[in-house]
């Protein structure tokens, strides 16, 4: 099969394969006689496990060596690779849902200082700096 068909069966974007391919993460198929790439189901199924694994959030480098073995090798082969690249993109959401739960907590402090404004305040920022204002530098400082 062509680019196109893989990457409709795999779920990817031919540019997204083709980048794939060129950073060493999916083996490179034969081509046939007129030049072009010539996919089968076993490349399919790798392009299928490097999504899924890009989409659970494991770095590319770490791909690259499962989808490698996982090509060409056993599950046994995989699984401590995979445990291990699965625990640190765990540990990184972790991280990152900590920090979007802050911005979360900030905006929710800004959207109900800014809604109960009075709408005739006249307040300078600078002399006696608003609600709003205080609340968005400080959300800089944490």
């Amino acid at each position: 099969m062509n680019i196109q068909e893989a990457a409709t069966q795999s779920g990817l974007t031919a540019d997204t394969i083709r980048f794939y391919e060129r950073k060493g993460v999916l083996p490179r198929p034969p081509r046939q006689a007129n030049g072009y790439r010539n996919y089968t189901a076993d490349h399919v199924r790798t392009l299928r496990l490097a999504k899924g694994l890009r989409h659970l959030a494991v770095p590319l480098e770490a791909v690259a060596p499962m989808v490698a073995v996982a090509h060409s090798g056993t599950c046994g082969e995989v699984r401590g690779d995979l445990a291990e690249a699965l625990s640190e993109a765990l540990a990184e959401t972790e991280q990152r849902l900590s920090e979007l739960s802050h911005v979360r907590d900030h905006l929710d402090l800004i959207l109900a200082g800014l809604t109960s404004m009075d709408p005739t305040d006249t307040t300078v920022p600078g002399m006696a700096p608003c609600e709003c204002i205080r609340l968005v530098s400080d959300a800089s400082e944490d």
